[in-house]
């Protein structure tokens, strides 16, 4: 997983005021292609492999990328918080080194 997209989301949060419905949507789009990317081939081991509750939360923060885009600022802003957050915990997690049970 990147840290581009976490740098980006924090990025953004600082500009917030400047920008766009269009430059919100395309943000939240690319979090949800950075989640639906921790169930691709490259992390097939992880433990989000067969998460249904990761695809719950991807398929509708998808399904609601304009209403998202739209909050207010105060709020797009606690969700892009909330958003990095998952991203660095999911990033610590899938890099974890493997435990080993004796």
């Amino acid at each position: 997983m990147s840290h581009g997209i976490i740098t980006e989301i924090r990025d953004a949060r600082k500009e917030l005021l400047s920008l766009s419905i269009k430059d919100r949507e395309r943000l939240v789009r690319r979090i949800v292609d950075e989640l639906h990317a921790v169930r691709s081939s490259d992390f097939s081991d992880s433990p989000f492999a067969n998460s249904t509750g990761l695809d719950h939360l991807v398929a509708r923060t998808y399904d609601t990328i304009p209403e998202i885009a739209r909050m207010d600022d105060r709020n797009f802003g606690m969700v892009l918080d909330q958003f990095a957050e998952l991203l660095e915990t999911i990033t610590n997690i899938v890099r974890l080194p493997p435990t080993v049970l004796h």
